[in-house]
């Protein structure tokens, strides 16, 4: 648990009340990117920790025997927020419940495949994609969704996932 809880603070964790961690956008930059986590079944969010700028939630509890310790998960819930770091567009992840994985770090395979100027490269697996508009996508069933990032890769599996982009979120 000491561990864990050096972890916490030093990805800038606000539990319970909401703190002002956002990151700001400068005129020119990437839109922002939400992704909502909807669904009846818990879903699962691994990210490596130097992805991570700030999260919160109004409940954490630790998972200390969780995949044998290989990684640091915690289980979240209530107006769960994550922000992402080392993406081309800033990323913000949304949920009412998620049990969250934080990795190592690893760096990866070629320098070009992320940060702020690599181009986008989203990978998704779902048994049904719904276009609501330019700005939205929802993927429904077995949703697998994958990013890189400058730390590795963020992996998301979920019931539903609402995709929002240049929103504010």
């Amino acid at each position: 648990m000491r561990k864990f809880a050096s972890l916490l603070v030093s990805t800038a964790v606000c539990v319970g009340t909401a703190c002002a961690a956002a990151a700001s956008i400068a005129p020119g930059d990437a839109r922002p990117e939400t992704l909502v986590i909807r669904g009846s079944h818990e879903a699962t969010v691994t990210i490596p920790v130097g992805a991570v700028s700030a999260f919160s939630a109004d409940n954490a509890v630790a998972l200390p025997s969780y995949a044998n310790g290989e990684v640091e998960a915690m289980r979240l819930s209530g107006d769960v927020r994550i922000r992402v770091m080392g993406t081309a567009a800033p990323i913000q992840i949304r949920a009412d419940q998620l049990v969250l994985e934080l990795t190592a770090d690893a760096a990866p395979a070629r320098m070009d495949e992320a940060g702020p100027g690599a181009r986008k490269r989203n990978r998704v697996q779902s048994a049904r994609v719904i276009v609501d508009d330019e700005q939205t996508q929802t993927f429904l069933g077995d949703v697998v969704f994958t990013v890189q990032t400058a730390a590795g890769a963020l992996r998301i599996k979920a019931d539903r996932l609402e995709r929002l982009t240049g929103a504010a979120g």
